[in-house]
């Protein structure tokens, strides 16, 4: 039986498709779907599509990373009319259509863990594992102690554990990391992601008329479970992603039109805590690009200074506009929308239980349980987890920078540390890293990172280990060069030329 999956995998058929989902092809597809079922309201119909999609590269990938564009995309099918609590699946033919598209999935996942082996290496120990465990364990049992804690709680944590836990373990152990063709991938992926979400605001603009007004615009995004607010985190993290291609290539500096488009995407969200990341980080990296971008250094300088001239007229003829909508939306400060009384209530009823904190479940609507973040991460494992989750929080954020800088920088490493920084600041306002879509791409940007780090690692040991060996053949060609035996002058050439 394995021979003759091995003659299918291995087939002309099976070649093309492994190639086809290694592509760009492939992450478009996935993103045509997410914007087709979410703008026509079918989301049963995206379900069965993306299976489609996912199978073969279950079936004829052996490389993991090739499931990151249905991971990262794949609740852009629904929209805010079709989400689970609306009651739209609740007839038979639509729960018969996703029970059937999650068998296959389900299926599909187990032939690729069996016949490539990954089930031996999935929950392998990694680098992030035992930290990523702590604060896993710390969100499970805050709370303990607390008249706040309830067992619907320990469901959320755990959710948020696997959105995270998962994706990294299933990449590091079992993806193949192939540098900038891997990070290109993950890059084209999140421009995608970003993309569906801009046209999902677009679509929301033309049905409006065009309506600005921020109270009108911070209703206009549902896509699934991305609101205005998250959505506008997704576009931001884009942005340095978008600058890996305007670094990398020589015509990068065309890249800088989709950097505008993105940011000019975050603005028109009215989202304070991406604005507060995305306008000076990509004032930052801009003009670091001036001095580190080597390849197309003159047609990027060119297109820089044609967007300071742009922005600056445009501030300049719009100035009022721009002051008001200002004011408008930082009126107060930019912990506003409640942040600091939700700060404010946190810190007082966790002064209670300090050290496990007041669970997750603390907040309230109606007096209902219900999840949410304290929209600032620190806080929200300090508050949920008490001072055993800040703990567990801070010493994972100590290992993420210690590995950043634990090998020679590589701009593949540098660039997705920016969208890592990029997720971190906009969730010290936010909710990023509780939300499980954004701990989908946390995972696989923890696993990008590792395996960049083993890669020159490696490359380093083999490098060393190569050195020493001609260093070792020169010592003992001296040797005997010195007792006249024989002339050996040439033989570390020959050598050299030998092993290449």
């Amino acid at each position: 039986m394995r021979e003759k999956f091995r003659k299918i995998v291995e087939s002309p058929v099976g070649v093309r498709l492994d190639k086809f989902c290694n592509s760009v092809w492939y992450i478009i597809a996935i993103g045509s779907v997410c914007v087709l079922c979410h703008s026509l309201d079918i989301p049963v119909v995206g379900a069965a599509l993306l299976t489609v999609l996912l199978v073969p590269a279950l079936l004829f990938c052996k490389n993991s990373f090739v499931l990151v564009p249905f991971l990262m995309m794949c609740a852009f099918v629904l929209s805010e009319e079709t989400k689970p609590d609306t009651g739209y699946y609740n007839t038979p033919l639509r729960i018969s259509v996703l029970c059937i598209a999650l068998a296959i999935i389900i299926t599909a996942l187990l032939f690729n863990l069996i016949y490539y082996g990954k089930w031996k290496y999935i929950f392998k120990k990694a680098y992030f594992s035992a930290s990523l465990s702590l604060m896993s364990g710390a969100l499970l049992i805050g709370g303990i102690g607390a008249s706040t804690f309830t067992f619907s709680g320990v469901g959320t944590a755990i959710s948020i554990a696997i959105a995270s836990f998962l994706p990294y373990s299933l990449m590091i152990n079992c993806g193949i990391y192939e540098g900038k063709k891997t990070v290109d991938y993950f890059s084209w992926t999140l421009i995608t992601a970003a993309a569906v979400i801009a046209l999902g605001f677009l679509q929301q603009f033309v049905r409006n008329d065009f309506n600005f007004e921020m109270s009108a615009v911070k209703g206009f995004l549902k896509l699934g479970y991305v609101g205005p607010n998250t959505g506008a985190t997704i576009v931001t993290m884009a942005i340095p992603v978008t600058f890996y291609f305007v670094y990398n290539y020589k015509h990068g500096y065309l890249f800088m039109l989709l950097v505008a488009l993105e940011l000019f995407v975050v603005i028109v969200t009215y989202s304070r805590a991406s604005l507060v990341v995305a306008l000076p980080g990509t004032v930052i990296v801009s003009i670091a690009l001036c001095f580190k971008k080597k390849s197309g250094r003159l047609g990027y300088l060119i297109t820089f200074g044609l967007c300071v001239i742009a922005v600056a007229v445009i501030a300049i003829v719009f100035r009022n506009y721009i002051i008001d909508k200002l004011t408008a939306l930082f009126a107060g400060n930019v912990t506003g929308s409640g942040r600091t009384n939700l700060w404010k209530s946190g810190f007082d009823a966790w002064c209670k239980t300090p050290i496990f904190g007041i669970g997750i479940w603390f907040l309230r609507i109606d007096g209902a349980h219900w999840y949410y973040s304290f929209h600032c991460t620190p806080l929200t494992y300090l508050f949920c987890g008490g001072v055993v989750g800040l703990a567990a929080y801070l010493y994972h954020r100590y290992k993420t920078v210690r590995i950043v800088f634990s090998a020679k920088l590589t701009a593949e490493r540098v660039f997705i540390a920016l969208t890592m920084l990029a997720m971190l600041c906009n969730a010290l306002l936010d909710i990023a890293m509780t939300s499980p879509t954004h701990l989908l791409y946390y995972g696989i940007m923890l696993s990008l990172m590792e395996c960049d780090v083993r890669k020159i690692k490696s490359q380093s040991a083999v490098q060393t280990t190569a050195e020493q060996v001609e260093k070792n053949l020169n010592a003992v060609n001296l040797e005997i060069s010195s007792d006249g035996e024989i002339n050996t002058e040439n033989h570390s050439e020959e050598f050299n030329n030998e092993r290449v």
